[in-house]
């Protein structure tokens, strides 16, 4: 039994939240991002460094800063 979450499954579950809906979030999530240099977020965030990317930008949205 897996008990640690992957950084991919942490960032969608923050994702839904700052989006209100899964739908919204697997659309930014897919979707190649200008700040990620053309990487969609999802594929960023496999790794812990490319997961605190897109953490820190999804905490600005949330919070309301504009990207």
């Amino acid at each position: 039994m897996k008990t640690e979450m992957n950084f991919e499954e942490l960032i969608r579950r923050q994702a839904e939240q700052v989006f209100g809906s899964k739908a919204k979030a697997d659309l930014w999530l897919n979707r190649p991002l200008a700040e990620f240099g053309d990487v969609a977020a999802l594929e960023l965030a496999r790794d812990e460094a490319g997961y605190l990317r897109v953490k820190t930008l999804l905490d600005r949205i949330d919070h309301g800063y504009v990207c």
